[in-house]
């Protein structure tokens, strides 16, 4: 019997930054576990490729066309296929995946798994037809039970965790326990996927931060309450970890394996467990590991000692990047709900300058409940962290996505505008476009507006620190070489 795991292509639409080469790592995690208990199991990995991009109208279609995908299946005969869908916005893709391999062999099982399908099962399964399982969380185990079923060892209904299609008709079966032991698991099937495309993305067009940089997650699950955020439903709200010896060895491994060189910290709660966290820094100083790294994902600004932000530095961290979500206080305890004070945020961001690491924070507007004065609040103070501090500013509009309380709360009141399309959730994410919530206090265009208004302001006060901080702007362009393009669109946009 063969499993075959398949990574879809992508869409990318207007505005977006050029694709980024980032691991498959569900699959990953998930051939894993099938190739340790004695599975043979493949990756198709359609996204990274080097077939050139192809313009589809507006939008550029990234990865193997359809054509090669079915070639693919047609020549590697799998009785399993297993198809992530990582984004909302790419959902189409692991819709026609499916379409395709039962074009190839009505009997082939498919199953597909990630956020959006374990957010909205149900409707996905009605909407669909050639998608036999759903596979709702953690995919590791239940993939793992799903080939037992399929080999006759194990009844479906007795599979938690899934959502099947009998009779036409959708089932829910129970909900699988989250995993407590992370250590369980193998590390992710590196040698499944092409390591040296991932690790030099650029020679086939991919963006990457740098050369011979790799994502890694040490934890799962987020015990806090943010309205918008979707991760709950996922990966649960108990913070569960691998151990400071399995992370540490995790990246050993890839330093010394793979010369990894760069590692971006992927976790949702990289430092909720501080002693944890802080003990994995000890014991990288005391193996004397060689490599820089950063929290693309943001960490907790109010969780961060000057202590522990020097032994960050020491360790290779490169940059730290926070959420912080609102600067009005009222937004952040009575709309977003996110247990954290600004007061606190502004310390973070001097013991950052203090000792010369580069920060950069997450700002989200346009929540139901705001108004334009504290959205105005907001930028006023990134705008603040910027000029004093140097603290990177990341603004987005809020987003209704599938399962929050946010989406909820945007249908029940009609505050969506328009459709939520996977084009809708892509196109809000980009600067040019709308957003997707409209209130009585406010509307998508003054929230444009406002945005527009910062990043204005932002781009002045990054020009004036160019021009100040010579030394340091040089420093930068020798570790980012995209800076100068950066710099230059920024005088052009003045």
């Amino acid at each position: 019997m063969k499993i075959l795991l398949i990574n879809p292509p992508q869409t990318f639409f207007p505005g977006s930054d050029p694709p980024a080469a980032n691991l498959p790592l569900g699959l990953m995690y998930i051939a894993a576990v099938l190739d340790k208990a004695g599975y043979e199991t493949e990756i198709l990995d359609a996204f990274m490729t080097d077939v050139p991009f192809r313009k589809n109208g507006d939008t550029t279609e990234v990865g193997m066309p359809y054509e090669m995908i079915k070639e693919e299946i047609q020549k590697r005969k799998p009785d399993i296929v297993g198809i992530a869908n990582p984004f909302t916005t790419q959902i189409e893709h692991a819709i026609r995946v499916a379409d395709i391999v039962k074009e190839v062999d009505q009997s082939i099982l498919t199953v597909v798994g990630g956020p959006h399908v374990t957010v909205v099962p149900t409707e996905f399964l009605e909407e669909t037809k050639n998608v036999d399982i759903v596979a709702i969380g953690e995919g590791e185990y239940t993939m793992l039970d799903i080939v037992k079923f399929f080999e006759g060892k194990k009844k479906i209904d007795d599979v938690q965790g899934v959502a099947q299609r009998i009779n036409k008709k959708v089932k829910l079966n129970a909900p699988r326990p989250f995993n407590k032991n992370l250590d369980e698991l193998p590390y992710p099937a590196y040698h499944l996927i092409d390591m040296e495309k991932y690790l030099n993305p650029t020679t086939i067009e991919y963006r990457s931060f740098q050369s011979n940089a790799l994502s890694m997650i040490t934890s799962r699950g987020c015990p806090f309450n943010c309205v918008f955020c979707a991760v709950h439903l996922h990966m649960g709200k108990t913070f569960r970890a691998h151990s400071v010896e399995y992370v540490v060895g995790h990246i050993e491994y890839l330093v010394n394996k793979y010369h990894v060189k760069t590692i971006y910290f992927e976790d949702d709660n990289l430092t909720f467990d501080i002693k944890r966290f802080e003990a994995i820094c000890d014991k990288i100083i005391e193996k004397n590991i060689k490599f820089q790294w950063e929290t693309p994902n943001g960490v907790r600004a109010d969780y961060l000692t000057l202590e522990l932000l020097k032994k960050m530095k020491k360790t290779g961290c490169q940059s730290v990047f926070v959420g912080i979500e609102s600067g009005d206080q009222y937004v952040l305890d009575n709309i977003i709900h996110k247990d954290l004070k600004l007061k606190k945020v502004i310390k973070f961001a001097k013991r950052c300058k203090k000792i010369g690491l580069k920060t950069g924070a997450f700002y989200i507007i346009g929540f139901p409940g705001e108004t334009k004065e504290t959205m105005m609040n907001t930028v006023k103070f990134a705008l603040m962290l910027k000029r004093k501090y140097d603290v990177g500013m990341h603004l987005l509009f809020a987003t209704p996505s599938y399962g929050t309380r946010l989406h909820e709360e945007c249908t029940n009141k009609g505050y969506v505008r328009g459709e939520l399309t996977p084009r809708a959730f892509a196109e809000v994410r980009q600067t040019w476009g709308l957003p997707l919530i409209e209130t009585e206090n406010f509307t998508a265009t003054d929230v444009k507006e406002i945005a527009m208004w910062a990043i204005k302001e932002y781009r002045k006060i990054s020009i004036i620190n160019y021009i100040k901080y010579p030394r340091k702007t040089l420093k930068s362009v020798m570790n980012q070489p995209n800076l100068v393009g950066k710099f230059i669109k920024n005088l052009q946009s003045k």
